[in-house]
């Protein structure tokens, strides 16, 4: 399967969910993440789902990693458009945010935390197949991101579908998640 093509065909599949069901289907992926072991961790790098494309809202998982580790520090990404680059920057309580280009909020401050201090990173996507490997929005954003953090983060995605056939188009630069909660099971890379 060629990215392109999962991109347009799980984007519209995501869109066609009725209200109800992916009500319900949230409310089972929150359940599968429930059930992952992760180890205490002090930093989660998350960010803010766009509920207009439909996105798992991933901050019921981030409160569940608070639950556990208290004193937990979230950061959400912030996009530099003219280097294709991301940092990710630190949640302050009332604090403030902007929408970027593709109308997501990211944080203004300018308390940037150093990737390789993450211990774990939801990563947002669009489709996965069996290996791990992400449709994302096509940018690259995030496996350059990656690609900066140390070698055993732990990266989890969110989809409301199973993992598709293997994608052809994988480049050197695309990291495998670690984890991809769905609905009915959770896959593990």
């Amino acid at each position: 399967m060629i990215k392109k093509s999962v991109r347009k065909d799980y984007l519209q599949r995501r869109m066609d969910i009725p209200e109800e069901d992916l009500q319900q289907q949230t409310a089972l992926m929150a359940f599968q993440f429930r059930k992952l072991t992760i180890p205490p961790v002090k930093f989660l790098m998350s960010y803010s789902p766009l509920t207009i494309r439909r996105e798992f809202d991933v901050s019921v998982c981030e409160d569940m990693l608070k639950g556990q580790n208290p004193s937990l520090q979230i950061a959400w990404p912030r996009i530099d458009e003219q280097t294709c680059d991301m940092d990710a920057v630190l949640m302050q309580r009332g604090g403030l945010f902007t929408k970027n280009r593709y109308n997501v909020l990211e944080p203004i401050s300018s308390n940037i935390i150093d990737p390789e201090l993450l211990e774990v990173i939801f990563v947002p996507l669009v489709a996965f197949d069996e290996k791990g490997y992400r449709v994302g929005y096509g940018k690259g954003y995030y496996d350059r991101f990656l690609a900066r953090c140390k070698h055993d983060i732990i990266r989890v995605g969110f989809c409301y579908f199973e993992a598709v056939r293997p994608i052809e188009d994988l480049n050197q630069f695309d990291i495998p998640l670690n984890y991809c909660i769905t609905p009915y099971r959770t896959y593990e890379f």
